[in-house]
């Protein structure tokens, strides 16, 4: 298969998923340096991590060491502060009456992702804003809804086979299950987001995060286009065509009418 650039596969996702969001690339920057060098803009007051992404589903790029994460949490589970014994023991979740006892509390510490890096800070921007001479990102997030979800799983699946590894608390939603999880994982993972950051978000009830390691984002974008035939109707393909042809891949999947794969001989035999 061909290589794309970062801002081409964001081009390619956008022609199979008719959303009104941006595909978001976070990637970490590990040096003072990288920082200074990243191409976006540096926050200069605190921030909800989940705040930057919706940001950037709109189209705008962002760059952010800890001390501009509002949320602590999200710092922590991007390996940008050290996590204290306090929330290692399960005690600060419980604190927040998010669990019945310290036992669940410790449990799910212990299972929900954070990275184990250090990192100097992490840039959050539209996969459209990356351009071709910058580094790609590491994590690919997508807030869509069930359907077109589904339609990237699809994707995913036709390359990789079945994901059996989502993990999901409806916890920290953005930061650990859709960019910790799935960078330290190198698995797809599907979030239904958490009450934080739908309450400082104002996501849709009908959104939810899909979320890529950049390794497999490619052949999830290509399989994704692949399977456009075979799940979409009628009225979902007459406005791929449109995106198709206007960015001239209209050869490349070709699309028929009244045809799904429901409708092949083999289903019912």
């Amino acid at each position: 298969m061909k290589e794309f650039t970062t801002n081409e596969l964001g081009k390619r996702l956008e022609c199979a998923i008719n959303w009104n969001r941006h595909a978001v690339g976070i990637r970490f920057l590990f040096t003072e340096k990288e920082f200074e060098e990243a191409n976006a803009i540096e926050l200069t007051k605190p921030m909800h991590f989940c705040r930057m992404v919706r940001a950037a589903t709109f189209g705008n790029g962002v760059k952010a060491t800890a001390k501009e994460h509002k949320c602590i949490a999200a710092a922590r589970a991007l390996g940008l502060t050290d996590v204290d014994e306090f929330h290692r023991s399960g005690q600060r979740g419980l604190a927040f009456q998010l669990y019945h006892d310290l036992g669940s509390a410790k449990y799910t510490r212990d299972r929900q992702t954070l990275c184990d890096h250090k990192a100097y800070g992490v840039m959050v921007k539209p996969l459209a804003a990356y351009e071709d001479h910058e580094e790609p990102p590491h994590v690919v997030q997508i807030i869509t809804n069930p359907y077109y979800a589904m339609r990237i799983i699809q994707g995913y699946t036709y390359y990789y086979g079945i994901e059996t590894n989502f993990k999901m608390s409806g916890l920290q939603a953005v930061c650990s299950e859709s960019t910790a999880y799935p960078y330290m994982s190198n698995h797809i993972n599907l979030s239904m987001l958490c009450g934080g950051t739908r309450r400082y978000c104002k996501w849709g009830d009908d959104e939810v995060s899909v979320s890529i390691p950049y390794t497999k984002f490619a052949l999830t974008v290509e399989g994704t286009l692949r399977t456009i035939d075979l799940q979409d109707n009628n009225e979902k393909k007459s406005i791929v065509r449109k995106k198709l042809s206007m960015n001239h891949m209209e050869n490349e999947f070709p699309l028929h009418d009244n045809f799904h794969y429901c409708d092949l001989p083999i289903t019912y035999q």
